[in-house]
């Protein structure tokens, strides 16, 4: 039976990754099915008979189901229009630099509702006010904020901006699960003989075993420059947490109350040894840098192919939802392993439960002209089964199946596969459903009990910046300045790309000086003191 893989609500362990603004333009009026605006109409046989139909506009990640949308949109508006007087109409941004594009979507001003997360830049967004400042709203929302105390009568608050509440986070619960790291051909460790990985010095092995094969040797195993990140928080994850989303700014478990930069860190120089150890012996692609800021679609299509049998950096939700289901429908002699960067780290003893601050959020433009109308519809998302069902795994019989009284994807093509809208994951909505594949299965439940575990040990206590927004809004010419910095002189040498790692180190930190890094981090350190003295 082919079934969504387990869609684990984050634990919220201490790992877990990480323009000009204009307002959004409504439309008003009608949208057709296919998704082009109509002029303004009215709703025919219903209490809104009389009312105009307003139509709103948002994007999600992911690409579109290549059968069409039609259906979904005839049964969205079939709710819509009854309970909220309007209709919704999505575009899609594929995965794959990303952030840019959703830049380019908020500075076009065309969209009501918006999605970001740590994959874009939305904390510096909404506090430039990009988005509307939802507290006002939430009361007409009482299902929706009911809801969300059903974890903390602090959960949404804890997402605040300086009082001002500019998403809607996604909602995990406190269970255990693995997060990012490293999938792998298990069947190919275990015919080359190779020790289980459970380091980076046997996930080390592996790759060069994997290079050193014919059938690989021709192609880069490691194609996303992300993966300074992962060798990051394999050698240094246990020691620190991250404070701001720029991944510059750190703080020691063992002394939160202080910023620690990461280029001042022994942890960084061990980073690039990594690195430039693995680029100049062909793990790394030697085109690193063209590559795009996830290229989690590309790696997915290298590794079906057995171009490459690895890839380093995918969250474990995704793996489930998008590449177990395609592999196992290719490969099902495939044995399918994963390495958890930080449960399977025996030093890592940080388990939180989750940090809304830092989730992924569905948010409402500041120019919105009907944001009554916005904040009501993401409820229903949220507490409307209905509506979650559909706004998830699309309709029934095109995009997914129900099975066993769960969502299935048997017999439904992968590119008709239907992504959920970014940010509306919802642990206390979800299926548990178990995977097709029942060998990934097993590392599922492996994974929720050990992570459960380590939760229990921990105390099921929040994170030390648990609630925590770090507020850019005074820092744009700092942070674009940085951003050019990076592109230039840290990634090349974060992805290995140097002779002499101690030079171009000083180098990076001059660099990153003369752009304000210092000026960032004493307005990051004077607002962290200024949030642990309020505690």
């Amino acid at each position: 039976m082919k079934k969504f893989g387990k869609r684990l609500a984050a634990v919220g362990l201490s790992l877990v990754m990480l323009l000009s603004l204009t307002g959004c333009k409504s439309n008003s009026g009608s949208t057709d099915t296919s998704g082009n605006a109509n002029s303004a109409t009215t709703a025919p046989n219903d209490s809104k008979s009389k009312q105009e139909i307003v139509t709103l506009k948002a994007f999600t990640m992911g690409n579109e189901p290549s059968g069409g949308m039609d259906k979904f949109y005839e049964q969205l508006d079939a709710l819509t229009v009854k309970d909220l007087g309007c209709k919704v109409r999505y575009d899609f941004i594929p995965w794959g630099d990303e952030k840019n594009k959703i830049n380019l979507n908020i500075a076009s001003g065309e969209y009501d509702l918006y999605v970001g997360g740590n994959f874009s830049d939305y904390k510096a967004t909404a506090a430039k006010n990009a988005f509307l400042d939802l507290n006002p709203y939430l009361d007409l929302v009482p299902d929706l904020v009911a809801h969300y105390k059903q974890a903390s009568d602090d959960a949404l608050k804890m997402c605040e901006i300086d009082g001002h509440l500019y998403g809607i986070p996604q909602f995990g619960k406190a269970v255990g699960g693995a997060g990012e790291g490293f999938i792998y051909r298990e069947d190919l460790r275990q015919e080359w003989g190779l020790p289980e990985i459970n380091s980076l010095e046997t996930m080390e092995q592996y790759l060069y075993k994997a290079k050193a094969d014919a059938k690989y040797k021709d192609t880069p195993l490691i194609t996303d420059n992300r993966i300074w990140t992962s060798l990051w928080y394999m050698i240094a994850g246990a020691k620190y947490g991250q404070l701001d989303d720029s991944q510059y700014a750190w703080f020691a478990y063992d002394e939160p109350s202080k910023v620690v930069n990461i280029f001042d860190t022994p942890e960084f120089k061990q980073v690039v040894e990594y690195a430039q150890k693995w680029y100049n012996d062909g793990i790394i692609d030697h085109d690193i840098l063209a590559a795009s800021g996830n290229e989690g679609t590309k790696g997915y299509e290298l590794f079906k192919a057995d171009k490459k049998p690895v890839e380093t950096n995918t969250p474990f939700w995704s793996a489930s939802t998008n590449w177990i289901p395609g592999l196992y429908e290719a490969h099902p002699e495939w044995k399918i392993g994963f390495f958890d960067y930080a449960l399977d780290n025996p030093d890592f003893k940080n388990a939180y439960i989750p940090d809304y601050s830092s989730a992924t959020a569905i948010s409402v433009a500041a120019q919105c002209k009907y944001p009554e109308i916005a904040i009501k519809y993401i409820e229903k998302a949220h507490t409307d089964r209905t509506y979650y069902d559909l706004l998830a795994y699309g309709v029934e019989g095109q995009n997914y199946n129900m099975v066993d009284g769960v969502p299935s994807v048997e017999g439904i093509a992968q590119d008709n596969i239907k992504p959920a809208w970014t940010g509306l994951f919802d642990g206390y909505m979800a299926y548990v459903v178990k995977s097709v594949n029942p060998d990934w299965q097993a590392l599922s439940d492996m994974y929720e009990e050990k992570g459960n575990k380590l939760l229990e040990k921990s105390g099921y206590k929040p994170s030390p910046k648990a609630g925590f927004t770090f507020n850019v809004a005074n820092l744009s010419t700092e942070i674009a300045a940085m951003e050019t910095v990076k592109a230039q002189y840290m990634l090349p040498l974060a992805n290995g790309i140097t002779k002499d790692i101690d030079k171009d180190i000083a180098n990076v930190k001059a660099q990153y000086e003369s752009a304000g890094l210092q000026t960032y981090l004493t307005e990051l350190q004077k607002q962290w003191d200024t949030f642990n003295a309020s505690k």
